[in-house]
């Protein structure tokens, strides 16, 4: 538990009556918001309407830290908070000083762990199990710098890029999540480059590729820097030194690396699958051009929605989002690059931009990013939302309003920094008034597990059910299915939560692949321009012939 202290401190929050709206469903409608009075320094919003602020609503309350759980306020501590980031899926971390302490914000409840603990842990189970591989078994060094978490003060899976150093001097790097769970990303490349004449794909970094001596090398001089993450996925942009290339010294690649373990190199875990998409003005494309120009640009940060990147720029009185896709195409070089096949289209990976918009914002503050990675801006009493393509106005506020914090488009917090008076969204549950029992709606667990009733009360079997854009199958005993299960003539897998599963599947030791409709997969897969074979289970091939075509140990197609 935190102790009590007595340093003064001019805090709190307000929202003991917060109010249920319904969003605007269309783009042009918005819904005005009821200002309140309170005073609110730092706020956290969170789903179901709850909230965690820094402030106090009047000046008879006592300041402190409140949550806010759906019912009333529930006082915390009377601390002087030095920082509130957003951690993990659920967590809030808050530190005074030295002190450091997680709250769930489900529960409003402090847990015992800190973020500190957290990282200690991932980083003593991280080196043990590295030591016992050929490749990390001389681990020198694995000091507190060593270890640092991606996607920081973002709702989501808590992952951290690790950096171990060997007793030979040798820094090796990778990924590694909550339970220990790494991949080392050192060795896998997939980068392509051009000689001139034609496009290479060059799979592992340090080694020459066969038949072209090309080499790739990460060049440790420049940062590595990871721009987000997704359910599946982590991005990072990497600099690296080409010899035999056209593009050199100093190019500039997005990976996108796969968090599911692979193959084994020195007995230690590759990425099961990394595309590598260069950041370019080398071609004829003006989107890849742009593209370069917005991802390079000083004091931009990063989002992943829906596997687009969002490059985000935020100078305090205006924000900009340029969308970047990440995408195979053809394309010819410049000519000044390389004259004697000024006409050749070259297949090639690159990062090009889509959608770009900017909002004028009351203050830096009046940004936020939503927990699916969506951006908000606040200026002049109005509240937008960044639609893909352009930012749209959802609510208006007080015009005095400069702060804004977003849990999502049901759940928000604005206000005035420091003064008087803030508005809030909350799609909260409410108990019903009226005692008549109420008919089954929604999701019911029951005994025989979790069912699903339409909003008319009639149960739903032998059905799929779309529910918040994810598919659950309902059996036709009206129970929701779990792992494989059989619809017609095609086979989908529903995850221990129900949701229907997508892509790559690894099912006790073997992998499937799940289209984007969830059906499963058979035969002939390309994913990513690498081709896979999946027999009539749907269970991958590897370390065979098939149609006469090689299959490696990856169950990648040898060219």
């Amino acid at each position: 538990m935190i102790k009590r202290l007595t340093k003064a401190t001019s805090l709190l929050v307000a929202a003991a009556a917060v109010i249920s709206i319904i969003p605007a469903s269309a783009a042009t409608a918005t819904t005005n918001l009821e200002t309140k009075e309170g005073t609110i320094e730092k706020a956290i919003a969170f789903d179901g309407g709850k909230y965690l602020f820094e402030g106090y609503r009047s000046d008879d309350d006592q300041s402190g830290l409140y949550y806010y759980g759906g019912d009333k306020d529930k006082l915390i501590e009377d601390i002087n908070i030095d920082s509130m980031d957003k951690y993990g899926d659920k967590y809030a971390s808050v530190k005074d000083g030295n002190d450091e302490y997680l709250v769930d914000l489900s529960t409003g409840k402090e847990v015992d762990d800190t973020v500190s603990d957290n990282t200690d842990y991932v980083k003593t189970r991280l080196k043990t199990t590295l030591s016992k591989t050929d490749r990390y078994s001389t681990i020198s060094s694995f000091g507190n710098n060593d270890l640092t978490q991606i996607s920081s003060n973002q709702f989501g899976e808590t992952w951290y890029a690790y950096e171990a150093t060997t007793s030979g001097s040798a820094k090796l790097h990778g990924y590694a999540n909550n339970s220990g769970k790494y991949i080392d990303t050192d060795v896998t490349a997939n980068i392509y480059v051009n000689n001139g004449t034609k496009t290479i794909k060059v799979e592992k970094f340090d080694e020459a590729d066969s038949g072209n001596n090309i080499v790739v090398s990460i060049d440790r001089t420049a940062s590595v820097k990871e721009i987000g993450q997704d359910k599946d996925n982590i991005y990072r942009l990497v600099t690296v030194n080409i010899t035999g290339a056209v593009n050199k010294t100093g190019a500039t690649y997005i990976q996108k690396i796969s968090k599911a373990q692979g193959d084994k190199e020195g007995k230690a875990y590759i990425p099961k699958d990394v595309t590598s998409y260069e950041v370019t003005s080398l071609y004829k494309s003006e989107d890849a051009d742009n593209a370069d120009a917005a991802i390079k640009a000083a004091d931009t940060s990063f989002r992943v929605v829906n596997g687009t990147i969002y490059a985000i720029k935020n100078d305090g009185e205006k924000v900009t989002v340029n969308t970047i896709k990440l995408k195979k195409d053809k394309s010819t070089l410049d000519t000044a690059i390389v004259e004697a096949n000024k006409a050749t289209k070259f297949d090639v990976y690159l990062a090009e931009k889509g959608a770009k918009d900017d909002q004028d914002i009351a203050s830096s503050a009046a940004v936020s990013e939503d927990v699916d990675g969506n951006v908000w801006a606040l200026n002049n009493g109005k509240i937008y939302k960044f639609d893909g393509s352009d930012f749209q106005v959802v609510y208006t506020v007080d015009r005095s309003f400069d702060t804004l914090e977003v849990y999502n488009s049901d759940n928000l917090i604005a206000w005035k920094d420091g003064d008087d008076g803030y508005a809030t969204v909350s799609k909260a549950t409410t108990t019903p008034v009226d005692p008549t029992p109420v008919t089954n709606k929604g999701w019911v667990n029951t005994a025989s597990g979790w069912t699903f009733y339409n909003t008319d009360g009639t149960q739903v079997k032998g059905q799929w059910v779309q529910d918040g854009g994810v598919w659950y199958y309902i059996k036709a005993d009206g129970v929701m299915a779990t792992g494989w299960t059989k619809d017609g003539s095609t086979w989908y897998y529903l995850q221990s939560s129900g949701a229907m599963k997508t892509g790559w599947l690894n099912d006790n030791g073997t992998w499937y692949y799940l289209n984007g409709s969830g059906a499963m997969a058979t035969g002939w897969l390309n994913d990513n321009g690498t081709w896979y074979y999946l027999n009539g289970s749907g269970a991958m091939l590897a370390n065979t012939t098939v149609d006469g075509y090689k299959l490696g140990a990856s169950g990648a197609w040898i060219r």
